[in-house]
């Protein structure tokens, strides 16, 4: 029994395993955070923008609602905590569904197409198009309800009028058209909206507006802000504006109202007057305008300060909104401060973000990360360092990144203007081809005919086996008929006057046989189309070639233009500024690639503006028309931009990589032979 206790115990001992060791696995190497998206950024300065138009824009409500106060006292006319408070809110209204349309259509560069009616496709089958017009229609039923809330009683704008005291009560048609008027000014002011380039942000512009507006550092008023100053600089062509819709559109207002609108308004609001007055007959006619003088001093008060309103909306927010990105006087992606050092907005990664934002697929996004980087590399020398400093970022440095996406705003111009001209190329390839293929078959014909034998002169059969040399009599009848027509002395069967309108059925059948025929139906249709497209009727249907030409160079459906500026004046300023804040060095081996760039975006924009056939369309189409000013502004700045990098880097050109080829074809793209003959 021992003995089998302690075999057991020996069998258990040997068997027994060490406890297993688990190996601690090392933690893998945190991913560096995504930096904040330029979104975030963007966004709040937007909604802080808005807010101050909104602000504004309200003091002008409050002097709208202060001239429509009908109070005796002075001074609840005008004491914001009175009905004219309440009057001024109700009238913020209006505006404010202004700025619902233009942050709805906001778009940085305006729309490029080819023709008007394009344009018109394009528009009629946008949602936005139809809520732009329904928030003009919104804001103007709305601001005339406040009007007709504000009158007196004495102007005669209620739904009844009860006359005298002899007089039965009767509808008020002058509510009825003055309400009229304004919906029809409302869609007038939206087609003109929808027409116009109003919702573009002219970025590229800002420069010059806040220059002509005397924004200039040295002269601008200090206790004055920005906003109105701007807005100062444009009151009399938005008088001018005003003063013109308000007239005429009141004349045609009225036209339309008395022609196609006094029926069917009648109709739909008869029946709530007689909801107020029981008393009043099932059916009537319009009423009549009550006391024209008024009613028309009414009109052109309402709908003045209506257009009035509508244009302070309109230039408010496009003041605000084309503004710099800037915050506290620094780029938007910077870490802003206190001056007690306390962090007002946080950024961690500010070229990432920026960089983030070159890739936006938002037009507005990217229109202000590039307007932003433009701002960074000629105006904050601490903040464009950063760029050639930051080399361990991943994938790339930021300097490699923010290169290659300004180089790509450059590089879609030839690719586009290469897939423009694909069609034509393909067009011209299958003429030749098909050009050399029928020399061939006409050599080969030719070469067959050598070799063959005579053909033989008769390949038919015996057509009759009567004997050949016997006499053949024809048909008695004919036989007698041909010999009285050519029997000498025959009179002639036909008259005169039937041979003359034989040949005038003849002559006139030829004509119209050649009408009909193929050719010439196409050949009147094009001359119809022509003399159509001559006229005003046909002008939407043209396709100018500067149009074209833009289509291609700036992108469809919106202009890129604003980026292509600022991408490449940002591109030269980092170029020629690394000269001295390059401290590794990264910035000289993509000189090459900038200066080829620059040279063959130069290149292929000459190239099509002169190679680019003119559309049939195009009637009034002149040599004159190939000079473009938006695509020469294009030119020159590129020039400019390559002339500054060649003068930079002219005396290292060959040490880079550059060839002599690349040289004289730079030197060709600016026009000056001679610049860096000297330096090379």
């Amino acid at each position: 029994m021992a003995t089998t206790t302690t075999s057991r115990t020996t069998t258990n001992t040997a068997t027994t395993l060490p406890p297993p060791q688990f190996a601690i696995s090392q933690p893998a190497p945190a991913s560096p955070p995504l930096p904040r998206s330029y979104k975030d950024f963007l966004t709040p300065l937007l909604h802080r923008r808005f807010t101050n138009a909104a602000a504004l824009l309200l003091c002008f409500c409050w002097l709208a609602a202060s001239y429509l106060s009908t109070s005796d006292s002075w001074l609840w006319s005008w004491f914001p905590i009175s009905l004219t408070g309440i009057r001024a809110l109700l009238l913020s209204i209006p505006c404010l569904a202004i700025f619902i349309v233009r942050v709805m259509n906001m778009e940085v560069g305006s729309r490029t197409t080819t023709s008007g009616i394009e344009t018109f496709v394009q528009k009629v089958t946008e949602a936005r198009t139809w809520m732009t017009l329904f928030w003009y229609c919104f804001s103007g039923w709305f601001f005339g309800e406040v009007y007709i809330w504000s009158s007196s009683e004495e102007a005669e704008l209620g739904w009844i009028d009860y006359g005298r005291a002899y007089e039965r009560p009767r509808a008020n048609e002058n509510p009825i058209m003055l309400r009229s008027m304004i919906l029809l000014f409302s869609i007038a002011k939206a087609l003109q909206h929808l027409s116009s380039d109003r919702d573009d942000i002219k970025i590229h512009e800002a420069e010059k507006i806040g220059a002509a507006a005397g924004l200039d550092q040295g002269s601008r008023t200090s206790w004055l802000p920005e906003s109105v100053l701007l807005l100062r600089s444009q009151a009399r062509s938005m008088a001018a504006r005003v003063i013109s819709w308000t007239l005429v559109g009141c004349v045609f207002a009225m036209i339309g109202y008395l022609l196609f609108l006094r029926n069917v308004a009648w109709r739909i609001a008869y029946p709530v007057a007689c909801i107020m007055v029981r008393s009043l007959p099932s059916n009537a006619d319009p009423s009549g305008i009550l006391y024209p003088s008024v009613f028309a001093r009414q009109a052109i008060s309402s709908c003045g300060l209506l257009v009035m309103l509508w244009e302070l909306s309109n230039v408010i927010f496009t003041i605000h909104v084309s503004q710099l990105p800037l915050k506290r006087g620094e780029p938007l992606t910077n870490e802003v401060k206190d001056p007690a050092g306390k962090v007002l907005s946080k950024s961690a990664d500010p070229n990432g973000s920026l960089i983030r934002g070159f890739k936006a697929k938002v037009t507005v996004t990217r229109g202000f990360a590039f307007w932003e980087l433009f701002l960074i590399t000629t105006q904050f020398q601490t903040r464009r360092t950063t760029i050639f400093s930051e080399v361990e970022r991943k994938p790339q440095s930021t300097w490699a990144q923010t290169s290659a996406l300004c180089l790509a705003e450059l590089n879609a111009i030839g690719e586009r203007i290469k897939n423009a001209n694909a069609p034509s190329e393909y067009q011209k390839k299958t003429a030749e081809s098909e050009q050399q293929r029928k020399r061939q078959e006409y050599l080969i014909a030719q070469e067959r005919e050598k070799n063959l034998s005579l053909p033989k002169i008769a390949q038919r059969g015996v057509l009759d086996e009567r004997e050949v040399f016997a006499k053949h009599t024809g048909n008695p009848v004919s036989t007698a008929i041909k010999s009285f027509g050519q029997s000498p002395g025959a009179s002639n069967l036909v008259s005169p006057r039937a041979r003359k309108a034989l040949e005038w059925t003849e002559q006139h059948t030829g004509f119209n046989r050649s009408q009909l025929s193929v050719s010439g139906l196409q050949k009147e249709a094009n001359g119809y189309s022509l003399h159509f497209l001559r006229t005003p009727l046909g002008e939407p249907f043209r396709q100018p070639f500067s149009r074209r030409v833009q289509a291609v160079i700036y992108g469809v459906p919106f202009s890129s233009k604003a980026n292509i500026f600022h991408a490449a004046k940002s591109l030269v300023s980092l170029a020629v500024s690394s000269l001295k804040e390059d401290d590794f060095g990264q910035v000289a081996p993509s000189i090459p690639l900038i200066i080829r760039t620059f040279t063959s975006t130069i290149t292929a924009v000459q190239k099509h503006v002169q190679t680019l056939e003119p559309h049939w369309t195009d009637v009034y189409f002149t040599p004159a028309d190939r000079s473009i000013p938006e695509v020469m502004e294009l030119v020159d700045m590129l020039r400019k931009g390559l002339e500054e990098v060649l003068l930079a880097f002219g005396e290292y050109a060959t040490s880079l990589g550059l060839e002599a080829k690349e040289l004289r074809e730079a030197r060709e793209a600016i026009g000056r032979k001679d610049m860096v003959e000297r330096r090379v």
